[in-house]
């Protein structure tokens, strides 16, 4: 099986640096560190693929958000204190940035001006995921052990809201037809996903939902599996939905709505990141704190990291046409990654 060249940023949480690094070889190409007393809570990779912007927790309880220059090979800090951000979400042009803060409030960051604004009043929940397109920013909430997806404008205007059939651990957009929403059980409710179907109206540029299914995997009293995270490509038809606590992942069929097949692979992943080339995914794992490679064509676990470092559980890949150093690569300081 070829593998197209790429490259990754990972976070290595005992040197509390931004790793630039050789997918295919392993080899860091450079180590970006920030200050220690801070705690990232998600890596984004700009829409130029120049960047990285990495939201962060400092440990007296105050936000801020580092941008890493893959270019330029270096970090800093955006010069706005930010609300702790616990949920990340960038704007599909990265001018605007959305932060979901620990107490249910919602705020839009202006990047090019630093200008942060508050969104109205916190909500009696928690955010679980946050996701933007050019029309709408959509976010999903746990509270009462139930859970929503809340629509709004990049205004800030709530526009829609809809009751999800469980406790919603994550959101993802696939081409900006659908909504994919894994959740897992209530004391009444077993896990699945739930597929919300947007459509543009002619006369409106607002996305609009139209429909949802749901997708059970199991039934209520089978062994939780814990759908954590979904991964798909923009012009596939098929997401693969990441099953933390049964060392899983269960592939559906978007267009249908129905399960294509499971992948049991024997050890617990957390987020899978699906490589250029479409048949390979590196997943990351908050529970080990490393990185794994995934055959998806054939549905197995090929390798784990072997390294001392502990990996978070959040990277960004690159492909090799948009690479930063193809020609000027320096000699690795180690050959430790996947």
């Amino acid at each position: 099986m070829e593998i197209q060249p790429y490259q990754l940023v990972v976070i290595d949480d005992t040197t509390h640096a931004l790793l630039l690094v050789t997918g295919q070889q392993g080899e860091i190409i450079a180590e970006m560190p920030y200050p220690s007393e801070y705690t990232p809570t998600e890596l984004l990779l700009s829409p130029d693929q120049s960047k990285v912007y990495l939201p962060v927790i400092k440990n007296n309880g105050k936000g801020a958000l580092f941008v890493g220059n893959l270019e330029q090979k270096s970090i800093y800090r955006l010069p706005v204190e930010l609300p702790p951000p616990t949920q990340f979400a960038l704007a599909p042009k990265g001018d605007c940035a959305y932060i979901a803060d620990p107490h249910g409030r919602l705020y839009s960051l202006t990047i090019p001006t630093m200008s942060l604004t508050t969104w109205g009043n916190p909500a009696e929940a928690a955010c679980v995921g946050l996701v933007a397109d050019h029309t709408a920013i959509y976010s999903v909430w746990e509270h009462d052990n139930q859970g929503t997806l809340a629509v709004f404008s990049p205004g800030g205007q709530l526009l829609q809201e809809h009751s999800l059939p469980g406790i919603p651990t994550n959101i993802i957009l696939h081409s900006d037809q659908h909504i994919l929403i894994p959740f897992t059980s209530t004391a009444f409710t077993t896990e699945g996903v739930i597929i919300f179907t947007i459509t543009k109206e002619a006369d409106t540029t607002s996305a609009i939902i139209t429909s949802q299914t749901c997708i059970y995997p199991k039934d209520i009293n089978a062994s939780p599996a814990y759908p954590s995270h979904i991964a798909a490509l923009p012009h596939e038809q098929i997401a693969y939905v990441v099953n933390e606590e049964s060392a899983s992942i269960t592939v559906i069929d978007i267009a249908n709505a129905s399960i294509s097949r499971h992948i049991e692979l024997g050890r617990s992943i957390s987020c899978l990141h699906i490589l250029p080339g479409n048949h390979l995914a590196i997943a990351t794992s908050h529970i080990f704190a490393d990185l794994s490679m995934i055959d998806l064509e054939n549905g197995r676990l090929l390798s784990v990291t072997d390294t001392k470092r502990e990996l978070l559980g959040y990277i960004a890949i690159l492909p090799s046409s948009n690479s930063t150093d193809k020609e000027k690569r320096p000699q690795a300081t180690e050959k430790d990654l996947v």
